[in-house]
């Protein structure tokens, strides 16, 4: 439900005009999101000695919630000039 929130946010943010540094600060509450959910998994890699899987994940993630939140911020913004 949090995450839902933010991607709402980032949606209002683009209807509201604001800044594209919300869509930066909403990707980073989804990847936080993402690292405290599953953030023992992670470690849990790391021990065993995957080093570069966990990292392709975490990056992936990332990537992930910035394209969740440019996408709505851009829909939240042709909602604006329609």
């Amino acid at each position: 439900m949090i995450a839902y929130t933010a991607i709402f946010a980032a949606a209002l943010s683009g209807y509201a005009g604001v800044g594209l540094w919300a869509v930066a600060l909403t990707a980073l509450a989804l990847a936080s999101l993402s690292h405290a959910e599953y953030g023992g998994l992670y470690r849990r890699g790391k021990e065993l000695g995957l080093i570069g899987v966990p990292q392709s994940t975490m990056l992936q993630s990332a990537c992930n919630a910035l394209m969740a939140t440019g996408t709505a911020y851009a829909v939240g913004l042709v909602f604006r000039l329609v």
